[in-house]
C-alpha cells in the first residue's frame, strides 16, 4: 500500500518511542562516544604517530560497525529511508559526490576514498538517527547526558590517573604546575569543547518547551560542574565557545530579540562599534588603525599573541599551497598526514609537526579546492535558511541549531574541523543539517496534507509560534 510523505516521515503507530528510538540511541551514544575519546582508543599521548597515511585498524572497526548498523536498519526500513534521503539537503549529498570523486585526482586515492566513506557514513547515521524517530528533546537528552558522563569519567581519570588525564605545559616534578584538564579526551581543547556544547544542551533543554526538562536546582550544580570542567581545561578557545553559544543561543530564542531582523541587528551594533572605533583613532591621530591595535587588547586579556599563536605563519604556507591547485584540491584529507607527506614541505620550517592549517576554510580550500569550497558554502547557505524557516515552527530548535552552526563556523577561523573525518564537530554538522531539514518536513507536512475547510494540524506538533517559551 502506498504511504502519503507524512504518514512516511513518522515512525510506525504500533511501535512505542522506547522501541522506536532504542537503536536510533543506541548510534547517538556511540558515535558521540568514538568521536570523543582519542582515535584509536589510544592514550599512550607519548608515543603519538607522525605519519597518518597508513590509517588505523580500531578507528575502523569503531565506525565501520556503527556505519553497518545504520545501513542495517536503513534496509530494514528501506521506503521510509529513502523519503527521509529526499529531503536531505540537496548541496550535502552533491559534496558527498564530490570528495568520493575527489579520490580520483587526489595525491592520495585510498586516504581519499576513505575520508569520503567516513562523510557517507555519517550521514547515513543522521538520516537513520531521524528515520527512527528521534526527536529534538531526546537528540538533545542523550547527548547531555553522554557528555556529562564523560565529564564524570574525565574528573575520575584526573584524580586517578593524573599523568593520563592531565595536559602537562611542561616535564618534570612541578608539571601539575599550569596543568590543563585533558581527561579521557586526546587534548585540553577537545575536552574543553565537549564541556562548552554541554552547557549549551543544558540551558537549551532548560528552555526547551512546553516544559523544562530539569528544575533549576539541578541545572544551577551541573552548570557550575561543567563551568569547574572549563576552567581547568585552561583552553580560552572554549571559554569563548561557550560564552558565544549561550549568548547566540538566547540571542535567537529570546521572545523580544528573536524575530527576522535579529542578524540585522547585532550586525548593525558590530558595525556600528567598529566604525565608531576608526572614526576616534582616525580623527585623533589621522591614520587607520594597524592589526596589533584591533586585536592586542582581547589577545592580552586571553594569554595569546596578535599573531593567533603563530597561526599566521601556516596560513602564508598553505595559500601557497592552495596555488598549485586552486580548482580542484590536493586530494580529501591527503594533506596533513604527517612525515614524509605533502605537508612535508610546512614540517621543516615548524618546529613542531602540524596536522591541520588551524582554519577550517583554508583546509577545504586545500584539499577539495575552489569547487568543494563553493559547494561548502551552498550547503552552509541552505542550512542556514532551513534553520530560519524551522524557526517559524520551532524556535527553540532552531535556536539550538543556529548556536551550533554558528559557533563551529566561528571556531574554524582558528582551528579545523569542517569536513575533517569523523570528528565530534564534523560530526555535528551533520547530524544538525539533517535534523533540522527532517523537522522541518515534519512541520510542514500536516499543513500540506490538511483539508483547507477543516484547518485540521497534527495534535502531536509542540507549540506553534516563532515566540512560544
Amino acid at each position: 500500500m502506498d504511504l502519503s510523505a507524512s504518514q512516511r516521515l513518522t515512525p510506525p503507530a504500533a511501535s512505542t518511542p522506547e522501541q522506536g528510538t532504542g537503536w536510533a540511541a543506541l548510534l547517538l551514544v556511540l558515535s558521540l562516544t568514538w568521536s570523543l575519546l582519542p582515535a584509536g582508543l589510544s592514550w599512550d599521548f607519548n608515543n603519538l604517530n607522525d605519519n597518518l597515511s597508513s590509517g588505523n585498524f580500531i578507528i575502523q572497526l569503531q565506525w565501520g560497525s556503527l556505519f553497518l548498523m545504520a545501513g542495517i536498519l536503513a534496509l530494514r526500513h528501506f521506503e521510509r529511508f529513502q523519503v527521509m534521503v529526499s529531503g536531505v539537503n540537496p548541496f550535502l549529498l552533491l559534496l558527498l559526490v564530490y570528495c568520493l570523486m575527489n579520490a580520483l585526482w587526489s595525491i592520495q586515492p585510498g586516504v581519499s576514498m576513505k575520508k569520503g566513506i567516513q562523510l557517507g557514513g555519517m550521514m547515513l547515521i543522521a538520516v537513520v538517527l531521524q528515520m527512527q524517530g528521534l526527536d529534538h528533546r531526546r537528540w538533545m537528552k542523550i547527548m547531555a547526558s553522554t557528555m556529562l558522563v564523560f565529564l564524570v569519567a574525565s574528573v575520575l581519570a584526573v584524580l586517578l590517573i593524573p599523568d593520563t588525564a592531565i595536559e602537562y605545559a611542561g616535564v618534570g616534578n612541578d608539571a601539575w604546575v599550569g596543568g590543563a584538564w585533558r581527561g579521557i579526551t586526546d587534548q585540553k581543547n577537545s575536552y574543553g569543547i565537549m564541556t562548552a556544547f554541554t552547557v549549551m544542551t543544558l540551558v537549551s533543554l532548560y528552555a526547551t518547551p512546553p516544559m523544562r526538562s530539569m528544575p533549576t536546582i539541578v541545572l544551577l550544580p551541573l552548570l557550575a560542574f561543567c563551568g569547574l570542567n572549563l576552567v581547568m581545561s585552561k583552553s580560552t578557545t572554549s571559554l569563548l565557545v561557550t560564552l558565544l553559544g549561550v549568548g547566540c543561543y538566547g540571542l535567537f530564542r529570546w521572545k523580544y530579540v528573536a524575530d527576522e531582523f535579529v542578524a540585522s541587528r547585532a550586525l548593525v551594533v558590530v558595525a556600528g562599534l567598529l566604525l565608531i572605533y576608526v572614526h576616534v583613532l582616525y580623527v585623533i591621530q589621522g591614520r587607520l588603525p594597524t592589526w596589533d591595535e584591533f586585536f592586542k587588547p582581547v589577545a592580552d586579556l586571553l594569554g595569546k599573541r596578535t599573531d593567533i599563536s603563530g597561526r599566521f605563519d601556516i596560513w602564508s604556507m598553505v595559500l601557497d599551497e592552495i596555488d598549485r591547485h586552486p580548482w580542484l584540491g590536493v586530494g580529501y584529507g591527503a594533506f596533513w598526514l604527517g612525515k614524509g607527506s605533502a605537508s612535508q614541505a610546512i614540517i621543516d620550517k615548524m618546529y613542531w609537526v602540524p596536522f591541520q592549517a588551524h582554519n577550517g576554510y583554508l583546509d577545504i580550500l586545500n584539499e577539495l579546492g575552489v569547487v568543494g569550497l563553493g559547494l561548502f558554502v551552498c550547503f552552509l547557505l541552505h542550512h542556514l535558511l532551513s534553520i530560519y524557516r524551522l524557526s517559524r515552527h520551532d524556535a527553540s530548535a532552531a535556536a539550538f541549531h543556529g548556536a551550533v552552526i554558528v559557533v563551529i563556523l566561528v571556531h574554524n577561523l582558528t582551528e579545523s574541523s569542517l569536513l575533517r573525518g569523523v570528528n565530534f564537530l564534523a560530526m555535528l554538522v551533520i547530524y544538525s543539517s539533517v535534523a533540522v531539514n527532517t523537522a522541518l518536513r515534519r512541520h510542514q507536512a500536516p499543513s500540506l496534507m490538511a483539508s483547507p475547510m477543516t484547518g485540521a494540524t497534527d495534535p502531536t506538533a509542540p507549540p506553534q509560534g516563532r515566540y512560544s517559551r
